[in-house]
């Protein structure tokens, strides 16, 4: 597996790394992960989870005082010239869109030959791009060209959730290359054991005096409109004056996930679209194990994106028994949507909001309408969240996905 690191500091696509590499394990496999860099509790943490070797780059001496970048791994003479020695035969290279696809094609081409690759599928940029600062026509353009050419060259393709996996097969029809005859499937990951295994605790039936935390994890700065921030400031604002005007304790709004060199923008940010009775609590990055204390100690998580692929965290949100709310676009919903089990939630867990960029006032209201529904009426709120999960715990369509997943490490798929 082609990783720039091991863990989950990072959120849903280094999870899903992390949760590729211990399927593979269970279908009898031995994993080795690239990583530009490794502490104690990262090597810990693969042995437990039986990774066969974690390699890390052997720098040129003159080079010890530059941070690794994921050139490092396109450049791999250089910086992993002990690939061979270490993996003396491979049967399967994985890389990952959009981080490290174009580092493993090179690893395929130079060194390892003869082992299939396989590519997994993490983002849609003509859908998310669109609400970055950085957004232009042509980087988008740019990016999908890009996905769409590694595609061709990769024998298998894995496309995280229902969305990206429709996406992707509209594209690939475009695929000219008659020689090109790729597998591609959808892959629903399943949360860690670790948020199923928690047993959250029902806040007191008296509410009086009774703080609501309410919790968003994903980095601000650059992807405010994307991540839906102003929408959310502005609902919970709400949210907490009308709490404050009924002689209730105003909610919390925790932010988890702020990179240390970007706490003060955000600060700003938050300065200008928070209202005074709305307190805002801002965290750094956080590990699976820092998430799962955070959704112990909230009431409610919310995932606001104006587009968003999948939506890891919200399924983790889900797995511990904490009310969720997604919002309608993102694939987690088509995920809610399309599982007749958990469909029968819908209404109660995705909030109808459309896509503008601005910060359109009927979103505001959908939101701002939703989290008081929860609020308002906790205990019942609670008590969904808690048959949510129990659903989730035995979702078929999980099951066949890491079963469908297996079958094709194994070289023994026969879908479609």
């Amino acid at each position: 597996m082609v990783n720039d690191e091991w863990g989950t500091a990072k959120g849903g696509i280094s999870t899903v790394h992390r949760q590729i590499a211990s399927i593979a394990v269970e279908a009898g496999l031995e994993v080795y992960v690239t990583a530009l860099k490794v502490d104690e509790k990262d090597r810990k943490d693969a042995e437990d989870t039986k990774i066969k070797m974690i390699l890390t780059p052997r720098a040129d001496p003159y080079m010890s005082d530059k941070t690794p970048s994921l050139d490092w791994l396109l450049y791999h003479q250089t910086f992993f010239p002990h690939l061979r020695e270490a993996i003396p035969k491979l049967d399967i290279i994985i890389g990952h869109a959009p981080i490290t696809h174009d580092a493993t094609l090179k690893m395929h081409e130079d060194v390892f030959t003869e082992a299939n690759s396989l590519l997994f599928n993490h983002v849609i940029p003509e859908d998310t791009e669109t609400y970055k600062s950085t957004w232009t026509p042509q980087r988008v353009q740019e990016k999908e060209s890009r996905l769409f050419e590694a595609a061709g060259k990769f024998d298998i393709i894995c496309s995280v959730g229902p969305r990206m996996k429709d996406h992707f097969s509209n594209k690939y029809r475009a695929l000219s290359d008659p020689t090109c005859k790729h597998t591609h499937i959808e892959f629903i990951p399943r949360p860690d054991d670790k948020f199923f295994d928690i047993e959250m605790k029902e806040a007191p039936k008296n509410f009086e005096g009774c703080v609501f935390w309410v919790i968003a994890v994903g980095r601000v700065k650059g992807v405010e409109k994307l991540k839906g921030y102003d929408l959310v400031a502005k609902a919970m604002g709400n949210v907490a004056k009308s709490f404050q005007s009924m002689f209730k304790q105003p909610p919390k709004l925790v932010i988890r996930g702020i990179p240390r060199d970007e706490s003060e923008e955000t600060k700003e940010f938050f300065t200008r679209h928070q209202s005074p009775y709305l307190d805002v609590v801002m965290k750094s990055y956080g590990t699976q194990d820092d998430i799962r204390i955070d959704f112990q100690q909230s009431h409610l998580c919310i995932m606001a994106s104006r587009s968003e692929p999948f939506g890891m965290i919200g399924l983790e949100a889900m797995a511990t028994g904490i009310p969720t709310l997604v919002t309608k676009n993102s694939g987690l919903a088509e995920f809610i949507n399309k599982d007749k089990n958990l469909s029968i939630y819908e209404e109660s867990v995705v909030v109808d909001v459309g896509c503008n960029p601005s910060a359109d006032e009927s979103d505001i209201h959908q939101w701002e309408k939703a989290i008081r529904n929860v609020l308002s009426n906790y205990n019942v709120a609670f008590k969904r969240a808690r048959q949510i999960k129990e659903i989730l715990s035995k979702s078929e369509a999980i099951k066949k996905s890491i079963e469908d997943f297996k079958s094709v490490l194994r070289g023994t798929y026969n879908g479609d």
